[in-house]
């Protein structure tokens, strides 16, 4: 299976679309989920999922109860970096866990659970390199290779984000970081349970500017973008042994 996590339900909508076989149910009485397949793979669609608290406990449930080769993280991000700009598609890199802080009581650093988790979790190359692949041939929007900053928090001022700069940076080069609020808990119970894992999503505002919902109807358009990408992805690892194990 694979599963593919969204907040709102336009997150997950374009794929709605696409599924054959499809039936719904509810998930802990609060999570919409839809079932169904695309290229003879099993998908689970899951929605309203809302911080990393939330997005890792659905995403343990769904590792634990089937047999899910692959989690992609979906929706929108707000860009940090002076390259990323609105309406940019950001394939994951990495993510931090970025409220995180266990430093005055571990040797860990900054965002790094103590007992041999790593700082940043950081998505599979094999997936990312297909997923590029369908990013270079199925859209000509600007797509970034980003490094997600994942917290709890939804960041709207740069005040916030001074506890997490080592030399007035987030990272050693500054660029190409974007935030958002679900990815780290989706890679962390990945990690967990070693399963692949990678966001995809799309670039709604900057951090201080506020989000502008007239604007909401471009991004998504570009949604409909991604949802070709992921789809043509999906179709590729159906073709391929790269998750099987």
């Amino acid at each position: 299976m694979i599963l593919i996590v969204g907040s709102s339900h336009d997150d997950v909508l374009y794929f709605e679309t696409l599924l054959s076989k499809k039936h719904n149910e509810i998930l802990f009485d609060k999570y919409p989920v839809t079932f169904g397949r695309l290229f003879n793979q099993d998908i689970a669609l899951v929605s309203e999922v809302y911080t990393n608290y939330i997005a890792s406990i659905v995403t343990s449930y769904f590792i634990d109860k089937y047999f899910v080769i692959l989690v992609i993280s979906v929706g929108t991000c707000v860009g940090y970096s002076r390259n990323v700009q609105f309406g940019d598609i950001v394939l994951s890199r990495q993510v931090m866990l970025s409220d995180v802080d266990q430093i005055a009581v571990r040797p860990v650093s900054l965002g790094q659970i103590p007992n041999g988790f790593p700082a940043f979790f950081k998505s599979e190359n094999d997936i990312r390199a297909i997923i590029t692949n369908a990013l270079n041939t199925r859209t000509t929007r600007r797509y970034i290779d980003g490094t997600f900053f994942s917290s709890n928090t939804f960041y709207t001022r740069e005040a916030q984000l001074e506890p997490l700069k080592i030399n007035g940076n987030l990272t050693s080069q500054d660029s190409d970081v974007v935030f958002d609020c679900t990815f780290g808990g989706v890679a962390l119970a990945c990690q967990m349970n070693h399963v692949a894992f990678v966001a995809l999503k799309v670039v709604e505002t900057s951090l201080g500017h506020p989000m502008d919902y007239q604007e909401y109807s471009k991004v998504l358009g570009v949604y409909v973008e991604v949802g070709k990408v992921i789809a043509s992805s999906i179709g590729d690892i159906g073709r391929t042994d790269i998750l099987e194990g």
